[in-house]
């Protein structure tokens, strides 16, 4: 086949662009999605049951070794390796004699379906697996092409991954630098130059239902070339994954690095009578802790919450220690206060650097006192009760400027709590993240993409937990597939260089493939036709004319 010289094509670009010849071989068992793992470009290839084989998978109607595939550098061939029941190819039972396979014929093992492809048959986004020595060449690329250390992942899941029929679309929202490499179907390897990507793929593979029974990672700094079985034997060393054993006393909210000896706090505080201060910024969460103290602590009365800062100047008094009939204008009865409602239970009082100080001497006598008196009334009513008291101000400031009594804020900070903001737990926010989801979407939460996750996690949040909750209420409403991409998010979140970016690439590698495919269709049907363009067309579809302009634009001047 004669080529024109590049001078005269008007596609100088798409000319450059060297052609995918691997070869990849579809795996569907039973009734489950297949998936596609990419062949080494020469040697040979076993399938079965033993994880000794190149292609475990742990399917019981697979021989240990049951079929084998050679030749891949040329023309492909395939064999039976003495299986119980056998090795269909077409139809067509198989000895160890080696047979050619040729592209797309389907090979039956058990309930397993194969078909041999080329990569460039791939769709567009899908994700392919490389098998151990073809992931070792693509680390060792990795390597040289990042300015980064790599980080190195293996998991091993308790079930395997093709089991559950969501775990190909999280796998296809890995990072596109990210290689994914399959030891056996559950067994996964991952190199990125992100160490995020391992985190992100564990807790998203456990939220499509296919949890790790252990994992392990390995930041590459050196040029060694023994990183796979480095991480495997760390693997195989590490221990079972399983939570803490008093997990099941500790709300989700609280199952993170960072609130988990705040948490271990609280236990011991709550059965306490002393008054606890819960300071952090606005949206950090407060609240949640005062109802964890609340729950912890026992106490048989309710817990009730207040927001100082919400209520009217001049009825505060009487919501807060109630009134007698006629005390004022308007009270037509008697009503309780919340002092008197949280009787036996807990008061939250939020915002508390907004309480008058005219109430702030009430509020302390009621402390001291365990004593209400309602406005307009002569008589003190004795009630039982803890109060927790939050504010994201600085109260001792307040004080110095004698607009908070220091004697209530010593009689309230009887236990000081101090929550984090969300930008010193960055690591936590994609699991802050999913939690979030599972809460708004009642257990059926979507998929959260890697970039979607690190473009939240390298945002400041300044309106914390509260702030994430509500960019992922707006991200639901434009979320139609199932996973939530980075456009879902508010523009603030986004980097627009990297959006951008990613815009262009994905364009790009749109209309690559798109060529490649119509470059192989018309080549396909110039040999089907035996070189004539004429027939050739007629079997495309196509005008003579409209097929001789896209031979002279690939470069073919015949086939």
């Amino acid at each position: 086949m004669d080529r024109k010289p590049p001078q005269q094509t008007e596609d100088h670009a798409y000319a450059a662009r060297p052609r995918e010849t691997r070869l990849c071989l579809t795996v569907a068992l039973g009734p489950q999605k297949p998936f596609v793992v990419v062949l080494p470009p020469d040697g040979a290839v076993s399938v079965g049951r033993d994880p000794q084989a190149s292609l475990g998978l742990a399917n019981p109607t697979l021989s240990r070794l049951h079929f084998a595939l050679d030749g891949l550098a040329g023309d492909v061939t395939v064999r039976d390796l003495g299986s119980r029941n056998g090795t269909l190819l077409e139809g067509a039972r198989l000895g160890e004699a080696p047979v050619s396979l040729p592209l797309g014929a389907e090979i039956i093992a058990g309930e397993g379906r194969f078909s041999l492809i080329r990569r460039t048959s791939l769709p567009h986004g899908a994700r392919a697996f490389e098998l151990v020595a073809g992931f070792e060449v693509g680390l060792v690329a990795l390597r040289a092409a990042g300015k980064s250390p790599v980080t190195i992942a293996a998991v091993e899941l308790s079930a395997p991954f093709h089991e559950s029929p969501d775990a190909l679309t999280v796998f296809a929202q890995l990072p596109p630098e990210a290689l994914l490499g399959l030891v056996s179907d559950t067994t996964l390897l991952l190199a990125a130059p992100s160490a995020t990507a391992a985190a992100w793929l564990v807790d998203a593979l456990a939220q499509r239902g296919v949890a790790a029974s252990r994992h392990a990672t390995l930041l590459l700094t050196d040029d060694r070339t023994d990183a796979v079985p480095r991480i495997l034997r760390q693997l195989h060393a590490a221990p079972p994954s399983s939570a803490a054993e008093d997990d099941h006393d500790v709300p989700p909210a609280f199952r993170y690095p960072s609130l988990r000896k705040i948490h271990a706090d609280l236990r011991r505080i709550a059965p306490r009578p002393i008054s606890v201060l819960v300071t952090g910024e606005t949206g950090t969460g407060k609240e949640v802790v005062a109802r964890e103290i609340h729950r912890l602590s026992r106490r048989k009365g309710p817990l009730v919450a207040v927001n100082t800062a919400a209520l009217p100047e001049a009825l505060i008094e009487s919501e807060l220690f109630g009134h007698e009939r006629g005390a004022f204008s308007g009270a037509l009865g008697a009503k309780a206060g919340l002092l008197e409602t949280a009787d036996k239970g807990t008061l939250f009082l939020d915002e508390i650097g907004e309480l008058p100080l005219a109430l702030q001497a009430k509020l302390l006598r009621v402390l001291e006192e365990q004593s209400v008196r309602r406005v307009g009334a002569n008589v003190e009513r004795k009630v039982d009760l803890r109060i927790v008291a939050a504010t994201h101000q600085d109260l001792e400031g307040l004080v110095r400027e004698r607009r908070f009594r220091q004697d209530l804020l010593f009689r309230l900070n009887g236990a000081l709590v101090l929550l984090p903001p969300l930008r010193e737990r960055r690591d936590e926010i994609p699991a802050l993240a999913r939690h979030l989801l599972a809460e708004l979407t009642n257990g059926s939460p979507p998929l959260l993409s890697a970039s979607a996750q690190s473009a939240l996690s390298g945002y400041t949040f300044p309106g914390n937990v509260r702030e994430l909750k509500q960019m992922l209420s707006r991200a639901l409403a434009f979320a139609d597939h199932g996973v939530i991409e980075v456009e879902h998010l508010p523009q603030t979140v986004k980097p627009s260089s990297c959006v951008e970016a990613t815009e262009r690439h994905a364009a790009a590698d749109v209309r690559a493939s798109v060529r490649d495919f119509e470059r192989d269709r018309i080549v396909e049907a110039l040999a089907q036709a035996g070189g004539n363009r004429t027939r050739a067309a007629e079997i495309l579809g196509l005008p003579r004319r409209t097929l001789l302009y896209k031979l002279s634009k690939m470069r073919l001047s015949q086939e």
